[in-house]
């Protein structure tokens, strides 16, 4: 009785661990939303003084066409007014606020620009995110978040030293590849390295720390005026993840999967000293490893595993509405999120009310897929997102404010169904394949978010109903194809393909080894716990 309440016990390790994990993803926002700081358009016009044309004049209309042209106002020599134009070659932008819009003149016939810079950089992530899953797998969890962690910072400074459009979109490339990868890896360490009842928790601190720095983005946009500043920033704030070489610990998880059983003994003892069971023995750390991992997996090579994936029809099936799932979901996230300008107000506040969207989304997921399951929670704020994107158009002929209204509601649930499938993708499938997989996800759907600022600057000269229409039946859609997805709620984490293909069965095989063994591992290494 007193070890069952023990493993029931948030441990030291734990508390730590998701501590780590929080701190670790306040900075991420600053990188996958910088544009909301770098991309910005300030109101703009002609720049008549750096033009040849001295008798032409400049349109103060408020209209994008109108303030890329210079007006001509001179007669001829007949009497006649002449109605020709100027297309303009240099502008000049309202206010002391510093851009890469403003930097590089990214409007009028260059402003087809500013979309594809977003888009490179999404490229970089989806390049970055499937190179992070092999690096994972293969060299450890812990070596691939310290590569990644430092290399965004890395990047976000030299990033900021760049002296024209080209050097900026190869810099932005870079970027792209690191900004993806430390996240993907704590949520996977944290889903390791935390018992079955506290995985979801787990998460839920890392998109409480991204929320958190999400919040202050809109105070890093207020407080910097000048793009390359809040880059170099950014990056400098790195130094304060150099404790995280000491801190973060190689997950025992993949140690033993990959057969590194004596490393995997040495983390399970520190981990059960930092508890304060110093008293633990060499056979209950044993123990402890064959409750985690069968003996037979110790030989399975990652490559192996993918060949036998082919012949899992079932996991072939599951990955694709994964994919299908990830790349509507990131489309529509970024589509929300980077339309700041569009938006009326200030600026800076339109960030925060964004940000308080994200923060939301953190306390209703945890409500969600600890009461409905991660796939009845899916289903159910996907519907509502597409309720919310195929609204937004339709209010907005009625009332402005109705529309944001709509908008917003779909950021909150669509942000939602993000944390969902972070959480749901790891516990699909087996060990050896799981971060892989999980990055192929992340990685892949970076193509929704190319797609995504496409989608926004197609809405700034046009008609955003068919768009917007076409979004909610993708959304709808994907929360249709969830109804074929097992519900991983409390369950073990799949260590073999067979456990993947009925996760349910892992609930109860979880349960009675808890009533069978009631060892002092599980008193006193329970922070580990599958």
């Amino acid at each position: 009785m007193e070890s069952k309440k023990q493993n029931q016990k948030f441990e030291r390790y734990e508390k730590r661990m998701c501590v780590l994990i929080f701190l670790s993803t306040i900075a991420n926002p600053w990188s996958g939303l910088q544009f909301l700081a770098t991309h910005c358009t300030p109101p703009f016009r002609c720049n008549i003084h750096n033009s040849d044309v001295t008798n032409y004049i400049v349109n103060i209309s408020s209209s994008t066409t109108d303030t890329c042209s210079l007006y001509n106002n001179v007669s001829s020599n007949l009497g006649n007014t002449s109605d020709q134009t100027e297309i303009c070659k240099s502008f000049e932008f309202k206010g002391d606020v510093q851009t890469v819009v403003t930097k590089f003149q990214l409007v009028c016939d260059r402003a087809w620009l500013k979309p594809m810079l977003t888009s490179i950089y999404m490229a970089g992530k989806m390049i970055g995110g499937l190179f992070c899953g092999y690096m994972s797998d293969r060299f450890g969890r812990r070596i691939a978040f310290l590569v990644f962690t430092f290399g965004q910072y890395a990047a976000s400074i030299i990033t900021g030293f760049s002296t024209n459009v080209t050097m900026y979109a190869v810099f932005l490339l870079i970027s792209g590849l690191f900004a993806v990868g430390n996240f993907e890896v704590m949520v996977v360490l944290g889903t390791e390295m935390v018992r079955i009842e506290r995985r979801s928790f787990a998460y839920f601190c890392a998109e409480f720390g991204f929320a958190l720095g999400y919040m202050l983005l809109a105070l890093l946009t207020y407080l910097f005026v000048s793009w390359r500043w809040f880059l170099v920033f950014c990056g400098l704030i790195g130094v304060l993840h150099i404790p995280f070489f000491w801190l973060i610990d190689e997950s025992p998880v993949w140690l033993l999967a990959t057969g590194q059983k004596d490393e995997a003994e040495k983390i399970l003892r520190k981990i059960a000293n930092y508890n304060g069971n110093k008293s633990s023995d060499k056979s209950a750390t044993l123990a402890l490893i064959e409750d985690k991992i069968s003996e037979d997996l110790h030989s399975e090579t990652i490559c192996s595993l993918q060949q036998h994936l082919w012949k899992a029809w079932f996991l072939i099936g599951r990955l694709v509405i994964v994919l299908l799932s990830w790349n509507i979901v990131t489309m529509t996230y970024y589509v929300i999120a980077l339309n700041n300008d569009n938006l009326s107000g200030d600026r800076h506040l339109n960030v925060f009310y964004g940000s308080l969207t994200e923060m939301g989304s953190c306390f209703i997921y945890y409500f969600g897929v600890t009461h409905l399951g991660r796939r009845n929670s899916y289903m159910t704020f996907m519907f509502i997102a597409s309720a919310g994107v195929v609204g937004a158009p339709f209010l907005a002929k009625w009332h402005g404010s109705a529309s944001v209204v709509a908008t917003m509601v779909a950021k909150l649930t669509i942000s939602v169904s993000y944390n969902i499938i972070y959480v749901h993708n790891g516990e699909l499938f087996p060990t050896n394949i799981r971060n892989s997989v999980l990055s192929l996800s992340s990685g892949s759907s970076r193509i929704g978010g190319m797609i995504a600022p496409v989608i926004i600057f197609a809405g700034e000269s046009g008609d955003t109903t068919v768009p917007s229409i076409c979004m909610a039946v993708a959304i709808f859609m994907s929360a249709l194809s969830y109804l074929l997805m097992p519900e991983t709620k409390n369950t073990k984490l799949p260590q073999t393909i067979e456990e993947a293909r009925s996760p349910n069965k892992n609930v109860s095989r979880v349960r009675n080894k808890k009533k069978e063994r009631e060892t002092p591992v599980n008193a006193k290494n329970g922070s580990l716990g599958h």
